[in-house]
């Protein structure tokens, strides 16, 4: 989702995302490696674009729904993500920055060049940004079986957990048991 900087009225832009387009789908071919993260194109919230002296205020809440993997378990689980966005975005005069266009850059700037701004991509970022380093499926996840690697407490692990004992810790066990008696 492309905006032009001319399209920007004077009294601002709102985008009001109802999710009945994919606003995240060129964003996505761009960036086409997210690892075990798949996010849907589809988007829902709001998008205020206004300029002020060149800059362009951008504040957004939006929300996705994503696919992410249990870090656990493995299987597969749908998330939804959120995010507020609050950054400005400044034109750089070439492709190439200079290195005192950068100085003044920080985490609630963004650079751009040309007379568009890729709000859609800017939005993806944002939202990469909010995916936990280690989804999980539930927070009470067993996570897999050290010895069938099936889930824990699942019809296919047929394993007893207190028949399993690391023998790196049998001595410690044993320890245990002659301390009870």
């Amino acid at each position: 989702m492309k905006i032009l900087i001319d399209d920007i009225p004077e009294e601002g832009l709102e985008l009001d995302l109802t999710g009945d387009r994919a606003v995240l789908s060129q964003a996505l071919e761009s960036m086409p490696n997210l690892g075990e993260v798949r996010i849907a194109p589809i988007v829902t919230g709001r998008v205020n674009l206004v300029k002020s002296e060149g800059e362009v205020l951008l504040t957004a809440d939006v929300r996705v729904s994503a696919s992410l993997e249990c870090a656990r378990c493995l299987t597969r689980f749908e998330s939804p993500i959120h995010t507020d966005i609050s950054l400005v975005l400044k034109p750089i005069a070439a492709d190439n920055p200079s290195e005192s266009d950068l100085v003044e850059s920080d985490a609630n700037y963004v650079f751009f060049h040309g007379p568009e701004i890729d709000v859609g991509k800017i939005i993806l970022q944002e939202l990469l940004l909010e995916v936990p380093m280690k989804p999980l499926c539930n927070p009470e996840c067993p996570g897999l079986c050290a010895r069938c690697g099936a889930p824990k407490g699942s019809d296919q692990c047929t394993c007893n957990s207190s028949d399993t004992i690391d023998p790196r810790w049998k001595a410690l066990a044993d320890l245990k048991d002659k301390v009870r008696k």
